[in-house]
């Protein structure tokens, strides 16, 4: 949407009149929101501005109303109790593993304050006399973006959430995603040629003796990820570090069509980013390895297929498909 600058909305502020506009929405999006997300979301004259621009007579403001609609704004902390299907896999008196389908978001959110794993997963512990109301996120410590399945650790109290978050942070948990991909773009895939092998991967994955941490034998991807110049809803990989960018390192095992992926970094987007530097695409997903703008992408052939932690009595975890 593009709006000229006149009359009564000379003078006032740039974060003030984005506000006034996705009202319309009726969206619950609060100033300091937009304010934080102003960057992506509005241009003037065809330019990004600070949020305490005042606005001039004949000021282009362009508002990308379909970034508004999709940000993901986390309401987690506002969890509300809903029944619902959950595939438990484990369970002790301080954690829950469960495997989380393709289709369903992990948090609430804008426009799915419901229907999420925190939503019943609130209900079930509650049913059960075990949800502790101090838990941050309904007690959920990492998370799978919608269209991905797989593993995820829930923690059933504040103490244990607290562990697993440290756990987390000093990548002491090992995640390990299998994703369906097909070559797409420029190839750089020489890059991590002599890493790839002749294997059945799920086999391989089911043998994989996690303590000689054989990832270590893949191909080490490391570079830095951030905001897409060219596509704001997308992250980007590159070798070297750019505005904004953040760290990045995965290993890599790819196999004809198929590739696992070991994450040290919790990037956003990382694995899709990643193989989309050396040319790939994985199988389902419309936003990356396109030209395209923002697309669902809830059949995304992405799993998170291994999950191994050292639970906070000491015991070591480890599931995996």
């Amino acid at each position: 949407m593009r709006v000229q600058v006149e009359g009564e909305n000379v003078g006032k502020r740039i974060d003030m009149f984005v506000m006034e506009h996705i009202k319309k929405l009726s969206l619950p999006l609060t100033r300091n929101i937009v304010q934080n997300n102003l960057h992506n979301g509005c241009k003037v004259n065809n330019s990004i501005c600070k949020k305490s621009y005042r606005l001039r007579e004949g000021d282009e403001i362009f508002l990308d109303m379909k970034y508004w609609e999709n940000i993901k704004i986390d309401l987690s902390e506002d969890v509300i109790s809903q029944s619902g299907d959950l595939d438990v896999r484990y369970e002790d008196e301080n954690i829950l593993v469960l495997f989380k389908p393709k289709g369903i978001s992990v948090h609430p959110g804008v426009g799915h304050r419901e229907g999420t794993l925190a939503n019943f997963v609130r209900e079930y512990l509650e049913k059960k006399g075990e949800y502790d109301s101090l838990v941050d996120r309904g007690g959920i410590v990492h998370r799978l973006d919608k269209g991905v399945s797989g593993f995820l650790v829930i923690a059933k109290n504040k103490k244990t959430q607290e562990y697993l978050k440290k756990e987390f942070q000093s990548r002491n948990v090992i995640k390990i995603y299998h994703a369906q991909v097909e070559r797409v773009g420029e190839s750089k895939l020489n890059m991590f040629k002599e890493s790839e092998q002749e294997l059945e991967l799920k086999k391989y994955l089911s043998e994989m003796d996690i303590s000689f941490e054989p990832w270590k034998e893949w191909f080490n991807m490391r570079g830095y990820i951030g905001r897409s110049s060219k596509n704001r809803y997308k992250m980007e990989f590159r070798l070297h570090e750019f505005g904004g960018s953040k760290f990045a390192e995965s290993y890599l095992l790819m196999s004809g069509d198929e590739v696992l992926v070991k994450i040290e970094t919790g990037r956003m987007h990382q694995i899709r980013a990643s193989l989309e530097y050396l040319g790939l695409r994985i199988v389902g997903d419309e936003l990356y390895g396109s030209n395209r703008s923002m697309l669902n992408s809830e059949s995304i052939m992405l799993e998170a297929v291994l999950l191994s932690f050292v639970n906070i009595n000491g015991e070591r975890l480890t599931f995996r498909i």
